[in-house]
């Protein structure tokens, strides 16, 4: 069995989880940049959004807190 590291999202202060929506959805991952659905590549660690990313509307990860990006989620 093969299990995947959690997203980058997961340590920024604009993720919105979907258990906080309210809709009873609960199937999109969103954020302040992507309120449609956050992009795969950035989900999925293979876009580092420290960096601008296309239709992010100039806001990239910024710390949850303490937190610290998760350098070690990013594939390489």
């Amino acid at each position: 069995m093969t299990s995947r590291l959690p997203a980058q999202c997961h340590t920024c202060k604009h993720w919105v989880s979907p258990l906080d929506v309210g809709d009873g959805t609960g199937d999109k991952q969103t954020c302040a940049a992507f309120p449609g659905a956050i992009p795969d590549d950035i989900w999925w660690n293979r876009a580092d959004h420290r960096k601008p990313y296309p239709g992010d509307h100039d806001i990239q990860w910024e710390a949850d807190g303490d937190a610290e990006f998760p350098t070690w989620a990013m594939n390489d």
